[in-house]
């Protein structure tokens, strides 16, 4: 079950060392949606996750880092295109009247920085089963649906 976060802005604070599963900004939307590894699971899960969306995004820029092979993700990245494992280094948010501007280190991946409006926060929990020596499968925690790891809000 995907649950709300009220305190999204505590959530953001709250990724650091969260692995970085997925980003897709969307201009002609104006949103970035971040899907991370989250450490706050519900009782009986193995795992969860974290989906963070930010709404009337501008400014938005990937500062490519000093690893090579990702500086070729832009707006979008997906954990399943590549080995690297990349988490979130720091969370930077100034406040401005009516905005934020958020920047999210990721380390040698780099950084993405951004100006939003508003952002909101879903959880999701799964139980995880290993099904050969690198390999898991997810399910829902509460109604025991297969989750991918790689798109756990679909």
């Amino acid at each position: 079950m995907i649950r709300p976060i009220k305190d999204s802005m505590g959530a953001l604070e709250g990724s650091l060392e969260s692995l970085l599963i997925s980003y897709q900004y969307e201009t002609s939307k104006k949103t970035l949606v971040i899907i991370l590894d989250y450490p706050d699971k519900a009782a009986g899960a193995d795992r969860a996750f974290l989906r963070l969306r930010f709404m009337s995004v501008s400014d938005f820029n990937r500062v490519p880092g000093t690893f090579a092979d990702l500086q070729r993700f832009r707006e979008s990245y997906s954990t399943r295109e590549t080995p690297a494992a990349t988490v979130v280094q720091r969370v930077d948010i100034e406040k401005k009247s009516n905005s934020l501007r958020i920047t999210l280190s990721f380390g040698s991946f780099g950084e993405l920085t951004f100006v939003c409006r508003s952002l909101s926060a879903e959880s999701r929990s799964a139980r995880t089963t290993k099904t050969s020596a690198n390999t898991w499968a997810y399910h829902d925690v509460d109604d025991g649906k297969p989750v991918d790891f790689y798109d756990p809000f679909a």
